[in-house]
Parts: C-alpha cells; structure tokens; sequence
C-alpha cells in the first residue's frame, strides 16, 4: 500500500506544478522575418565587434481587411550590436512587444560582410539560438543588407513572410537561383570539402545594360528591367570554408543544380538557336528525368569521374515554323544541338570550379567517402586540394524530347501569307 501512495503523492504534486506562466499572446510578440547584417562604416572588425542588425518586422495591421502594402512600411529597424542575438535584446528598449525570430525566413547579408574572415563567426550563432531554424534562407547582396531589406517593396503581396516565402520557394524550383538553408550552410561547411551556393541579391537599378543577354545569364543587379519590385534575386554567391570567394551566374546556378542530386529543381526554360534556322530561338522547358548519375574511379594520381546527366525537354516554341514533331531527322538534330548545349555549359562550369575556386559546388565529396575504410584515410587523400582539381571529369549528357505543348504541329506559314 505504501509503494502506491508515493506515486500518486508525485503525480499530484506533478499536476499543481503546471501551468501557463510564461505563456505569450500573439499581440504581445512582434515577429522578425528578415533579418540584415551588414559591417558598421568606420569600423574595423579585427579591434571592435560590431555589426548592423535590421530587423524587419511583420506588422499585424497587415492582416486587416483593407491593409495595402504601404501599411507597415516603417516596420523596419536597424542597429549596431557584437550579433544579431544581442541586438535583439537591445532592440526590446524601444519596440513596444517582446522580439521573436522563430518565424524569420531569411538571414541577409552584405557582400563586404561575406568575404570577410568574420562572417562564419557571426553566422554560427544562429546554431546556438533557439528561435533561429535551420531551414532559414541565407542570401547575399551586392549593397547594404538594410537597403535590400528597406528597397524591396513587392507590389502584389503585401505581407512580407509570404513575399520572401513565395519568391524564394520560385526562384529555386527554377534553378536561378540555390536552396541555401542554414541547416545546408553549416553541413557543407562543417564537411570541409565542398562549395556552398548561396542566393544572391541585388536592388541596384541595371539601367547601364546595354548588351542583351539570354535570360538566364544574368547575376542579380544586372537584369535589365522597368518597374516593378526593385530587388532580384538571380545567381549565386560562393562560400569555401565559411568565406565567400565568388559569384555565378543564373546560367551557371542552374548547371551546378543539374550536377547536384542534394538539390531539387522543378523545371528550367530555356532558349536555343534554332538548328533549321539559326535566325530565330527554340524556347525549351528543360528537366531532369532521374538522378544525375555520378561515378569516381580512384587510381594512381587524380580519380576519374564519369558524369551522365539525363535531361528531357519540351519543345514550347518554334518561331521558325520548322516541324520537329513528325520529322525525325529534325528532332534527332535538335536533340543533339539541346545535348551539346548543355554539355558546354556543364563542362565550362567544372572547368571554372576546378581551375578558380579548386573545389566543386557539387556535392560530390558523398561518393568519394564511401570508397575510403576510414575518414583519416579520406581526410589524408583530400579531396580539395589533391585531387578534385586535378581530376579526369567526363561529362555526358543523354537529352530526350518528350513533348511539344498544346499545340504538336506547326503552323504552316506558306498558307498563311497565301
């Protein structure tokens, strides 16, 4: 009878112990969804901590019937704090509700602050705050964090979480630019073998482009545009060992997405120059039908990597009129002209990871390790520095037709002007 009465005892003690104490209304806390970080002018970094922190704030008069997208425009805040978790302290003097970052979706940063020995400093304290996620969005831009944050206005959503949620969650189905969660920042860092791409932005005015570029060899900053939401997110910025040492293009962003079985990628539209007739372009919807099949052989010296990329398009337009839906001999040359296309981009991009950042954006060190009994073993063969930049990498490209929109035979032109 005694052992039964000590744990009822604890069960009801257990039971006045509960309670709501630290329970928070929704009015009472005020969401950061995006947060800046830029290096403060005139300091330096090597004698004084310091940075700028932005908050910007959802404001709950949004979700008003009638709120238009200038209500909360002021909802932004900067100030210079040793990191982001202190500011966020200092900045409950003055903002009314108590600050949370459990909803922040994006973590931007400037280009200075990137390149700079200091950034993986400060970014490693978002492992040791509990309200920052791994699954947040990091993006670098080519100004100040604040005047990305303060210059991105979107005209057609007025809530700024579903703005970044939305325009992120595009932007990487359509390969311009890369998934660049916290969670995969800190593993690709933390493995020391590999590249990090991370979402690169811009809300510089491109009104100096004169040259016209296809549509996706642009980095942002430079697309040349007229009206609209003044930020672009296009590209990629690129991290080696927690330092960014390097941009890509949305071109090149999506070639070291078809190489990477880590990322997924919804599809791509692009253009070719029509084979039949080279005054005109081909507009291509582009995706990947399996897993890009990657093989390294190690051997005496550099390994050898066999890459097979398999690649269906759907053709969407043809302003030469040229029928490739019944003409075999047609569609066989456009075939090889999308598989060639293709390739040399590939193939440029290796190139220029190999010889320029002597490290792959890939993710490729996850079939080398498993050939290795041991990590002293792998760590001692360095896949960095020994041997992926020396490596034999053959890449070929297996390209398939599949489709040819809603409408499969051409328009016959020799009719129409008759």
């Amino acid at each position: 009878m005694n052992r039964l009465k000590i744990p009822l005892l604890l069960f009801f003690v257990l039971t006045f112990l509960t309670g709501c104490w630290d329970r928070k209304e929704l009015e009472e806390i005020s969401y950061a969804i995006a947060i800046g970080l830029d290096i403060p002018e005139g300091i330096d970094l090597e004698k004084d901590q310091a940075f700028d922190v932005t908050f910007q704030f959802s404001n709950p008069k949004q979700n008003m019937q009638g709120a238009t997208s200038e209500t909360g425009e002021k909802e932004i805040i900067t100030l210079t704090a040793p990191d982001f978790v202190t500011a966020k302290n200092t900045a409950n003097s003055f903002v009314t509700r108590q600050i949370s970052l459990i909803q922040s979706k994006v973590i931007v940063v400037s280009e200075e602050l990137a390149r700079s020995d200091y950034f993986f400093r400060i970014i490693g304290t978002a492992l040791k705050e509990r309200e920052i996620r791994r699954e947040t969005q990091l993006i670098v831009t080519d100004g100040k964090a604040s005047d990305f944050l303060k210059k991105n206005k979107p005209e057609m959503q007025i809530r700024p979480h579903r703005y970044y949620q939305f325009v992120i969650d595009r932007s990487i189905e359509t390969g311009l630019v890369p998934e660049s969660s916290l969670n995969r920042f800190l593993a690709i860092t933390d493995g020391d073998a590999d590249l990090f791409l991370s979402m690169f932005g811009s809300v510089k005015e491109a009104k100096d482009e004169s040259k016209f570029n296809e549509e996706d060899q642009y980095i942002a900053g430079h697309v040349p545009k007229d009206g609209g939401n003044q930020a672009q997110l296009i590209g990629s910025a690129v991290f080696k060992e927690g330092k960014m040492i390097g941009k890509l293009t949305g071109e090149e962003t999506r070639s070291a997405m078809i190489l990477d079985n880590s990322l997924d990628m919804e599809d791509m539209y692009v253009s070719y120059t029509d084979p039949i007739d080279d005054q005109y372009k081909i507009v291509v919807r582009l995706k990947k039908k399996d897993q890009t099949d990657v093989k390294v052989k190690l051997r005496k010296g550099p390994p050898k990597i066999n890459v097979v990329v398999p690649i269906s398009a759907e053709i969407l337009s043809a302003p030469s009129m040229v029928d490739y839906s019944s003409n075999e001999k047609h569609l066989n040359k456009l075939r090889a002209t999308i598989s060639r296309e293709i390739k040399k981009n590939l193939e440029e991009l290796v190139e220029r990871s190999q010889k320029e950042f002597k490290s792959d954006p890939f993710y490729w060190s996850l079939y080398v390790r498993p050939l290795f009994k041991t990590v002293k073993e792998y760590e001692e063969w360095d896949w960095t520095k020994k041997n992926y930049p020396y490596a034999d990498i053959d890449i070929k490209v297996k390209a398939e037709v599949f489709g040819f929109g809603k409408q499969i035979k051409e328009s016959e032109m020799e009719k129409v002007k008759d």
